[in-house]
């Protein structure tokens, strides 16, 4: 297609476009024997289609669910999350909604197979008390945060455990994939749930875990992806959280 024939063919799309475009002034004057004639098609000064905006959270309009956006330990029993908007008071909601997991899970896609299990924190010996969330507690300037204070500091143990698995990890098969650590789980089944300002609920994350609370724990296998680890909300490992945090010392 020759140039000529181009700017013909962008012309014609021009009379297609919205009218009342503000066309820009082109200079004529110019050398025929140099000039592109595909230049001659005037630019358009149109103003650009704007997305509507999205409803301000809280507001009357607004839909969108709460969402975690981060979780971290802010001490070996207490886990404090961050959603993506304020929420309205959680005096009525049931703790037991939240759980915590440690969680494995190994995809072989070579076989086409694979593997995982949640545990409990506290292990999985049922001489032991499970470790659950005993209580919530909101912050009145930052109506955006949530703790959750669990009924025990997670055991040192837990930590170690998941540092060597990762460890060996490492010379895994690369058709592998495997991924372990600890997790966050919620059910919207238990009480009236966690919601925003403009009471929409925070939608379930894993919430088999949470509505099983009295089990130590859950292994799984089959067809992949049998476990979506990648769509729970993962903590770094208290040890991890509190090294990550301490103040540093004197030099």
């Amino acid at each position: 297609m020759s140039a000529r024939e181009l700017a013909t063919g962008i012309a014609s799309c021009v009379l297609l476009l919205p009218a009342g475009c503000r066309k820009t002034p082109t200079d004529l004057s110019v050398d025929p024997d140099t000039h592109d004639p595909a230049a001659d098609v005037p630019a358009l000064d149109c103003p650009v289609a704007q997305a509507p905006a999205r409803p301000r959270p809280g507001s009357s309009d607004d839909s969108d669910p709460p969402m975690v956006l981060g979780a971290r330990f802010v001490a070996r029993d207490r886990v404090q999350l961050t959603f993506s908007e304020g929420l309205a008071p959680t005096t009525q909601v049931n703790p037991r909604q939240f759980r915590l997991s440690m969680a494995y899970s190994n995809i072989d896609y070579g076989a086409s197979y694979a593997t995982g299990y949640y545990y409990d924190l506290a292990g999985s010996d049922n001489y032991e008390p499970p470790l659950v969330v005993t209580s919530l507690a909101g912050y009145d300037d930052r109506p955006e945060v949530l703790a959750l204070q669990l009924s025990r500091p997670v055991p040192q143990d837990l930590c170690v455990n998941i540092t060597d698995r990762r460890a060996d990890m490492a010379d895994v098969d690369p058709e592998s994939r495997p991924r372990i650590g600890v997790f966050l789980h919620y059910t919207s089944r238990g009480s009236v749930g966690v919601r925003d300002l403009a009471d929409n609920p925070m939608i379930d994350v894993g919430a088999e875990w949470a509505l099983h609370y009295g089990a130590r724990h859950k292994t799984v296998y089959g067809s992949e992806p049998i476990m979506r680890l990648d769509l729970l909300v993962e903590l770094s490992c208290p040890d991890e959280a509190m090294r990550l945090s301490a103040p540093t010392g004197p030099s």
